[in-house]
């Protein structure tokens, strides 16, 4: 099952498809297959790093004090990928 969300950007939206997880027992079964769990690894890293990008170019248009908190806010995403990118290749 899978579901669309838009988000809104200055001066355009765009749509996300995201699969839904029924269950923990799904998920673990996505841990049995090894290629399918590092493609979705891979789109997770790519996907944040959109995300950390679009984030990044509207903190210049925010007061200073919502900047600050925005840029560390694109930080967390940085940190997440490079841990992600650590349990990607984990598993080469």
């Amino acid at each position: 099952m899978s579901h669309i969300h838009d988000h809104m950007h200055v001066g355009h939206t765009h749509e996300h498809h995201h699969e839904d997880h029924a269950d923990a027992a799904e998920t673990a079964a996505w841990g049995a297959d090894l290629a399918h769990t590092k493609a979705l690894l891979e789109y997770m890293i790519s996907h944040n790093e959109n995300h950390a990008q679009e984030l990044a170019d509207l903190a210049d248009a925010l007061p200073e004090r919502a900047q600050k908190k925005l840029i560390r806010a694109v930080g967390t995403f940085e940190a997440a990928n490079v841990e992600l990118r650590e349990v990607l290749a984990s598993l080469e």
